[in-house]
Formats: structure tokens, C-alpha cells, sequence
């Protein structure tokens, strides 16, 4: 592990910050030393993440209500963000509607997929370009990187890897991945550098409700045999964040054990092996 305190005395945004994936990704920024603002949409899921950290032991962090699909949260995040810090260099847009229960792609209502769309698409579009306008732009480049800020979206390897039933989430994170590249060549010139990570299967709380021999399929189609931790992708982000990634921009870090990369579960594979034998 890299020394501890890569984000001294940086401001660091988190949104969907207080569970799961989103509330390791803060723990992280805060063990390094950021002044973190995480974010959930809703007043329970804000309380939720406030006692998950502060059980932890873990201070230097404010958390925020606001819904990305709502510009007015957007707005008043931003209002808090400057008042109390005054500054912000590090973006994570990391807010999801999984879109999950919705149907086939036939039964999917135009309401359902604009649901999904307006947190994981217009949701980190508006996040994004109000950001480096209220903040990036305004800040002096960093000596060392040249630039004035850092974001970093967590996306999913859903935009290649297709589940059923589930056009909406695949579809929205298609249009992240193009967005970013976008932001990418738009805001490079600009000192604010764009990447993202995507995620496979990510142990959360949701995997306790599945059955052990789902777990077992879904872990035969990663070739590491174990699904990524929120810490795993926490890591990824960091990385991004970090100095040590100022050459990159519209990269994509795919975190999914190598199941982008497997054709089909192992015992697929012996079965065809069988079958060739005779």
C-alpha cells in the first residue's frame, strides 16, 4: 500500500458517498487526509453514512444531502462546499439508479429509463460542469500536475457486458463512459483531468440476499474467482486522483477480476475441452 496521506489538506467530493462502494471511497480520501464532502439522496442515507464513518473513527468529513438528478441539489451542494472549504479539486461522481426491478426491455416505461438517466447520466453531467465552473476554473494549476482539478466517475463494465433485463443501467452507463471521454478532451486543455474506473461485481450489502450457488455462477465468470470490494475500486479511484496518474485522461480502469476478458465460465470451458477430445 502507498504511504498514507496522498490527499493532505485536498477538498474531495463523493456523491453517493454514504454505502456501499461510495462510502469506501471516503473512508479512503479521509485516511489519506482529504476534507471529504460525501453526499446520499436522502436524509436516511446521509445518517446512515455520518454513523458508518463516525463508527469507524474516522472526523474531516461533512455529509450533504442531495439527489444529482435534481440541479437544484446540485446548486446547494456547491453553495456548502464553498463556504465551508472554499475550494475543490477532486470529483467523484460515483451516485447510481441501478434500475433494478424494472422488466424486460419491452415492459421498460420511457418514466423507468428517465429515471436511470437523470442520476447516471444528467446527474454526473450536471455535477461535472458545475464543479469547474463554480470551482476548477477559478483555482490556480498545481505546479507539479498543471492542473487546477481532478474528477473521476465510477462507471461499470455493464456498458460491455450486458445483463438481462436491465436496458436501462446498461444504456446509462454506455452514455457515462462517452461522456467522460468528452469531458476528457474538452476539459483537458482546461487543467482538469478526466478518467474513470469500471467496476465488475462489487461485494455490497445487496449480495446478502443472494443464494450461495448464485454467488458460486457469478464468481465462475471472473477469472480471479472472487468479486471486487468497495475497498478494490476505493483504490482505483485513489489512483486516478493521485499525481501519479497526471498523463492520463479518458482513461478507463476496468475492475472486474478479468470477467471482460473470460468468454464464458470454467465449466463451459471443460466441457468443450471434453469435446474435443473425442
Amino acid at each position: 500500500m502507498e504511504k498514507m496521506g496522498r490527499f493532505e489538506k485536498k477538498i474531495v467530493l463523493v456523491t453517493g458517498g454514504c454505502r456501499n462502494t461510495g462510502l469506501e471511497i471516503a473512508d479512503l480520501f479521509i485516511r489519506e487526509g482529504a476534507k471529504v464532502f460525501l453526499c446520499g439522496s436522502n436524509d436516511a442515507s446521509v445518517a446512515e453514512g455520518v454513523k458508518a464513518l463516525e463508527s469507524r473513527g474516522l472526523a474531516g468529513f461533512t455529509a450533504v444531502k442531495c439527489d444529482v438528478s435534481k440541479r437544484g441539489h446540485v446548486d446547494a451542494l456547491m453553495d456548502v462546499i464553498a463556504r465551508t472549504a472554499g475550494r475543490l479539486d477532486v470529483v467523484v461522481s460515483n451516485a447510481a439508479n441501478f434500475g433494478l426491478g424494472q422488466g424486460t426491455s419491452l415492459e421498460t416505461t420511457d418514466e423507468q429509463f428517465l429515471d436511470v438517466l437523470q442520476v447516471n447520466v444528467l446527474g454526473g453531467f450536471r455535477l461535472v460542469q458545475t464543479a469547474v465552473n463554480r470551482f476548477f476554473l477559478k483555482q490556480e494549476p498545481d505546479a507539479y500536475t498543471r492542473q487546477r482539478g481532478v474528477v473521476v466517475f465510477v462507471g461499470s463494465n455493464s456498458s460491455e457486458r450486458v445483463s438481462r433485463n436491465r436496458i436501462t443501467y446498461v444504456a446509462s452507463k454506455g452514455g457515462m463512459d462517452s461522456m467522460m471521454k468528452s469531458f476528457a478532451v474538452d476539459l483537458g486543455p482546461k487543467g482538469v483531468r478526466v478518467n474513470m474506473v469500471a467496476p465488475g461485481f462489487i461485494w455490497t450489502s445487496r449480495w446478502e440476499f443472494l443464494s450461495e450457488a448464485v454467488k458460486a455462477d457469478r464468481r465462475a465468470n471472473v477469472p480471479n474467482g472472487y468479486e471486487a470490494t468497495g475497498r478494490d475500486v476505493a483504490e482505483g479511484v485513489a489512483f486516478f486522483a493521485s499525481d501519479g496518474a497526471r498523463a492520463c485522461q479518458g482513461a478507463r480502469l476496468v475492475m472486474d477480476g478479468g470477467s471482460s476478458v473470460q468468454l464464458y465460465p470454467a465449466r463451459c470451458e471443460d466441457d468443450t475441452s471434453k469435446m474435443r477430445e473425442r
